[in-house]
């Protein structure tokens, strides 16, 4: 398989000062599974417990964030319908979260609204031991609740959960050489969310920089297989195959989706209306992924020196790029949502003797209490910790 560039070759044994995985953290640093998937669980059971104890969670999740547009799309799954005024409302959205809701509305008998947060705690789970076997488990135990937003939609729903997955389960695979695996999860990726051809794009770029031509034609035809599989009902619903990117092109500062680095940014910062909390939080995860790019410089020769290191260097630095070049309103208030994919990848240098499982368990805690907090009034969370 491929190998991290911080291991010798069917090894675990780290090569001097480079430690990447689990097993080449120091022995103050290492965290076990348990670790972090008890604090994944403290995690989410805190934000489910403050939301339920305030707003019926059931409700709630239904109507959180995009979350109505994934739910017509999984009914009219369902009940075989590619076209309507319902799904003509809701073209604009990417339907792989919704096909993935029918698939288990359908095997399991539940309703589509029960599936969804459900699901997406599955899913979350999941790419958490997907993280921990790409990056290490210390890793993964931040990542397990460092995301306020992303904890949000793994609790309640969304897209997220079901994007992550896919791109975590994509790079795993690429590195146990499973190309037209990791190709087809890194498609499904793009079905949820468009910027998964930040993956789909690396992937191809290094299979054609060492020549594997075998590979590439394999990859295009499972593009073109499930492309066509995917904008076949869009093409029915919406009579427009684009429907994905001018659904959303009245978001945009301008005709372009992206802009100079920081200015959308910038430009969203000097709004008015915004908490100064929220800059604080904002201004964290831009930090975060500025430190992640810092510490990839300063081991980019291991880092860019095997197929699997370049594909997820590559991935890392165009997806940061993007977020912090997407030109529309959103892109500043929904950083902390939009950066999630690459949160593992910026903290995989950030080492310290503190992060030990006697504090992450408790941040847990504190990470879904203030979870819950910024999805709910703070006011009446305040109000319910109280009496």
């Amino acid at each position: 398989m491929f190998q991290h560039p911080g291991l010798v070759s069917d090894s675990k044994v780290p090569v001097q000062n480079e430690a990447v995985l689990a097993d080449t953290d120091n022995p103050q640093n290492q965290l076990s599974p348990l670790t972090a998937f008890t604090s994944y669980v403290l995690c989410c059971v805190t934000f489910i417990v403050v939301i339920s104890r305030v707003r019926n969670f059931w409700e709630m999740s239904r109507s959180y964030g995009d979350n109505a547009a994934y739910l017509t799309i999984a009914q009219a799954t369902l009940e075989g319908r590619v076209a309507g005024p319902d799904l003509q409302a809701v073209r604009q959205f990417y339907r792989g979260t919704g096909y993935c809701l029918a698939l288990v509305s359908k095997l399991t008998s539940l309703p589509v609204a029960r599936c969804l947060p459900l699901l997406a705690l599955a899913c979350g789970a999941l790419a958490l031991y997907l993280c921990g076997r790409l990056w290490g488990w210390r890793v993964a135990a931040l990542f397990s609740f460092i995301d306020i937003a992303y904890t949000q939609r793994l609790c309640l729903g969304g897209c997220e959960a079901f994007f992550v997955v896919f791109l975590f389960a994509a790079l795993w695979l690429w590195r146990q050489k499973h190309t037209a695996s990791a190709i087809t999860c890194a498609v499904l990726a793009t079905t949820t969310r468009p910027t998964g051809v930040f993956l789909l794009l690396p992937l191809a770029a290094v299979l054609i920089w060492h020549r594997r031509w075998r590979d590439v034609m394999k990859s295009a035809v499972v593009v073109a297989i499930l492309g066509v599989l995917y904008l076949a009902p869009i093409i029915l619903a919406a009579k427009d195959p684009w429907a994905p990117v001018n659904g959303y092109s009245d978001d945009f500062y301008s005709s372009s989706p992206v802009s100079v680095p920081f200015y959308p940014l910038w430009r969203g910062a000097l709004a008015t209306g915004i908490p100064w909390t929220n800059h604080l939080k904002i201004g964290f995860y831009i930090l975060l992924t500025l430190f992640g790019v810092v510490t990839l410089w300063k081991r980019r020769r291991k880092a860019f020196a095997d197929p699997a290191g370049q594909v997820e260097s590559a991935f890392f630095l165009l997806f940061g790029g993007f977020c912090v070049s997407f030109n529309a309103w959103g892109a500043y208030p929904d950083y902390p949502r939009y950066s999630s994919p690459i949160i593992p990848q910026s903290v995989l240098e950030l080492r310290s003797r503190l992060l030990n499982a006697w504090s992450i368990l408790p941040m847990s805690v504190v990470a879904g209490l203030l979870s819950a907090a910024s999805a709910l009034n703070v006011r009446a969370v305040l109000h319910m910790l109280v009496h």
